[in-house]
């Protein structure tokens, strides 16, 4: 009996320990508020602003001062390694989705200050933030 316990209790341990492991994988970067990711991204010259969306979600507006590096791209990871790791960088895409598994790449490349606009752009216009529109 008390070695089916100890064993019950083990197995209940590893589940735990690897879901929890698991959950903490699938974050990706701290996240900020629409306010906090606006006065953070625009601090000076060791932020910066990444966008990760498409050509074509760029054209319909983004954050000042953004550099793009498309998710999606089939090179992000060979683009993003080209960017100084030493920098804050302050990422986005339209709903987060793409966000948190860019930034799980960057920590994986050696970034170490990587953060997320909680709910992407779409959380960033709901909150009445400025948006850039491309010139036609």
């Amino acid at each position: 009996m008390k070695t089916m316990k100890i064993y019950l209790s083990s197995i209940f341990s590893l589940i735990l320990i690897t879901w929890s492991a698991q959950a903490i994988a699938q974050e990706g970067a701290p996240k900020l508020s629409p306010k906090e990711f606006n006065e953070m991204g625009h601090k000076g010259k060791k932020s910066v602003i990444l966008d990760i969306r498409t050509p074509e979600e760029i054209a319909e507006g983004y954050i000042e001062d953004a550099i793009f590096v498309n998710w999606t791209g089939g090179n992000f990871e060979e683009e993003v390694s080209k960017l100084n790791k030493k920098k804050t960088y302050y990422v986005y895409c339209r709903s987060a989705r793409r966000t948190i598994p860019a930034t799980e790449k960057m920590k994986e490349l050696g970034f170490k200050k990587v953060y997320m606009l909680d709910g992407g752009i779409n959380n960033w216009i709901e909150a009445g933030m400025p948006v850039v529109k491309p010139e036609k």
